[in-house]
């Protein structure tokens, strides 16, 4: 079994990266991608965690991208999480959503909600600051029942704690993947909002030139007919088929499947080694 996107608590997943390989492993999974939105803190942790264990770990990243419409997401798979490039830029990304954490506090403030910033901090456990540790501290201290009653009171667009964070372009998040030896994977593709699948041929043919190399079909946010299409459209570019669960801990996600008693297929990964020109002969 493998899954190619997860999170851990480096960003807003619920387990320390090493309680989530744990958990991997108990689930079946023996290839696996942590893949934090916009740090590689975990990566470490998970490495370490995952020794011992038949379970190999690729080293991957999920940037938040600017664009228009939707929710632009690109997975960085294979990369080196130690490249000084990658790096600066995520530190540089860190700085400015850290600042937004105060303009957040003080949105909610005016909307009636009153919680501290430094609980918030320790929530995030030294990763960059996001919605849902806002979230998780506004449940504690009784102002919703729950994360997602949080989001659609006061964190969705147009609510009190909407602030906007910082996004990077998707030409510059394509280029630190590659500069950082990664395959640059296009995630959960209908998050994009896109009119027509017409529409989404022609970003891709906007995207590919600039670098990137696959399309992350098998994705919980994706339908089974999406599933089918985007798969298809991958194959039919030449470029990458990938899947993952997008497990964070907190919404009944099962690692290792993209829906209900559907796996990613295995054989996903051979294909990308192969399209690496890597042999793995004593992957587990």
């Amino acid at each position: 079994m493998i899954d190619l996107h997860t999170h851990s608590s480096a960003s807003d997943g619920l387990l320390a990266p090493a309680h989530l390989v744990e958990l991997a492993f108990r689930c079946g999974v023996r290839v696996l991608s942590v893949t934090d939105h916009d740090t590689v803190a975990g990566i470490d942790e998970a490495i370490k965690g995952a020794k011992g264990l038949p379970l190999r770990i690729i080293p991957g990243i999920e940037f938040s991208v600017d664009f228009p419409r939707g929710s632009f997401h690109l997975i960085g798979l294979y990369i080196d999480h130690t490249h000084p490039e990658l790096t600066a830029a995520i530190n540089r990304l860190k700085n400015i959503r850290d600042a937004r954490g105060g303009l957040i506090i003080d949105a909610l403030k005016e909307a009636g909600v009153d919680i501290p910033l430094h609980e918030v901090i320790s929530e995030a456990d030294g990763g960059s600051l996001g919605k849902p540790h806002f979230a998780r501290v506004m449940v504690r201290h009784g102002y919703a029942r729950s994360v997602e009653e949080v989001f659609e009171r006061y964190l969705v667009n147009g609510r009190p704690g909407d602030v906007p964070k910082e996004k990077i372009a998707p030409a510059e998040a394509i280029r630190l993947v590659r500069a950082a030896g990664g395959l640059p994977v296009l995630a959960h593709p209908s998050s994009l909002e896109m009119p027509s699948i017409e529409a989404f041929e022609n970003l891709l043919d906007e995207l590919v030139p600039m670098g990137l190399m696959g399309i992350e079909a098998y994705a919980s946010m994706n339908t089974g007919e999406d599933v089918r299409r985007y798969d298809a459209i991958a194959r039919r570019s030449g470029l990458l088929v990938s899947g993952g669960s997008d497990f964070h801990g907190d919404h009944d996600e099962r690692m290792g499947f993209y829906a209900e008693n559907a796996p990613i297929p295995e054989g996903l990964i051979d294909e990308i080694d192969r399209w690496r020109g890597v042999i793995i002969h004593d992957r587990p």
